[in-house]
């Protein structure tokens, strides 16, 4: 089933006539996650329950269109407009009367928040408004979930495949990672693998002792010295990222303290992991790990600051439930969730140590995606 079947599903559920996905130079990621391609010019994607599918775009890039509709094997019509002035007599005539879905969030500042939908600009809904006056227009957050807060077969087994690579490179860092080298001197070379085989999933993070203590360090040129040497990165081949988190020790042996709080990080993600599978309430995991660093005597709260993971798949956080003792006991673990698990203990002014893998619900536990090794890699 693909994505337009899947939303008519959702439309359907929800009461509502079509989708409505309007997009200029990539500012909502829904067109390329629904086409699977790049569509620079203002364009339209409007998804029917029961008439007809169609993309509104320029000449130029009708051809684009009408091209990754066919791989995708959905049979809908592509429109062109040659003037701007044309596009709201086209958007008229589709919209009409009918109850469309828009994507834009509700409740922006309450737990029930929907602001992941949030992309359409306010002018553009005030265009949409004027000319369709009598359209009853909704919030496409829930099309939204239900799209990308569950995988399908084929969304994991591209991120299997991202993991694959993504794990050999990681494995392959100590073989050209120098001390002298300065962290974004990492950072450049290391996106540039992921460039030979998909995307950069995001910016990588690569963070050496004192900057590996905060967990979001944005890089810089300082030269890596001996110690600690976080990389934090992710690739994206086909529709899904990975994100994966590696502590290295560069320069000799590493430290008692640091081996001792490597181990147990390792250590508590085991715990962790045993407790994941589907109906279990998404703030047990984290439970765990907070539990075994508090019987260490350590401050989770001062020294583990975030959660355990995080959604995961067409955008490094992506859209559904995440891990943390936080997360209120209705908020429960479903087949078919990829999430992150990444515990970490931070140590301001001198290091940080994170383990992050990528992890998916199954019908009756949950399957690891990634590994992080038992013994850090020396460089």
């Amino acid at each position: 089933m693909n994505l337009f079947q899947r939303a008519k599903e959702t439309l359907a559920e929800i009461g509502a006539d079509a989708w409505l996905i309007s997009c200029v130079e990539g500012n909502d990621i829904h067109s390329k996650f629904i086409l699977n391609v790049n569509i620079h010019i203002r364009h339209y994607i409007f998804i029917s329950q029961k008439g007809k599918d169609v993309v509104i775009t320029c000449p130029m890039e009708k051809p684009m269109a009408e091209k990754a509709l066919k791989r995708l094997g959905v049979d809908a019509e592509v429109k062109d407009f040659t003037r701007a002035a044309d596009i709201p007599v086209m958007l008229k005539d589709l919209i009409k009367d009918q109850t469309v879905a828009l994507n834009f969030g509700e409740n922006i500042f309450t737990p029930q928040t929907t602001a992941y939908a949030e992309f359409l600009p306010v002018g553009e809904l005030r265009e949409l408004q004027k000319i369709a006056p009598k359209a009853k227009f909704i919030s496409a957050a829930k099309i939204i979930y239900a799209l990308r807060s569950i995988k399908s077969p084929s969304d994991i087994k591209d991120l299997e495949e991202a993991a694959k690579i993504n794990i050999e490179i990681l494995e392959d860092i100590p073989n050209w990672v120098k001390l002298g080298m300065t962290e974004n001197d990492v950072k450049r070379k290391l996106e540039s693998k992921y460039m030979q085989y998909g995307e950069v999933g995001f910016p990588a993070i690569i963070a050496n002792n004192a900057n590996a203590a905060d967990p979001h360090h944005g890089g810089s040129d300082k030269k890596i010295e001996k110690g600690v040497l976080l990389i934090d990165s992710g690739m994206k081949k086909d529709r899904m990222t990975t994100d994966i988190t590696w502590t290295y020790w560069i320069g000799g042996e590493p430290t008692e303290k640091f081996l001792e709080i490597y181990h147990l990080i390792y250590d508590a993600k085991q715990a962790s992991f045993k407790t994941i599978k589907p109906g279990v309430k998404a703030n047990i995991p984290d439970q765990i790990i907070r539990k075994m660093f508090a019987d260490q005597g350590i401050d989770h709260m001062k020294h583990y600051n975030h959660g355990l993971g995080h959604p995961l798949g067409y955008v490094v956080h992506d859209i559904g439930i995440g891990l943390s003792a936080r997360m209120p006991d209705e908020a429960v673990l479903t087949e078919g969730m990829v999430i992150t698990h990444e515990p970490g203990l931070y140590w301001q002014g001198e290091w940080g140590v994170r383990l992050e893998d990528d992890f998916v619900v199954t019908k009756d536990s949950m399957k690891l995606l990634t590994y992080c090794p038992k013994d850090p890699f020396l460089i």
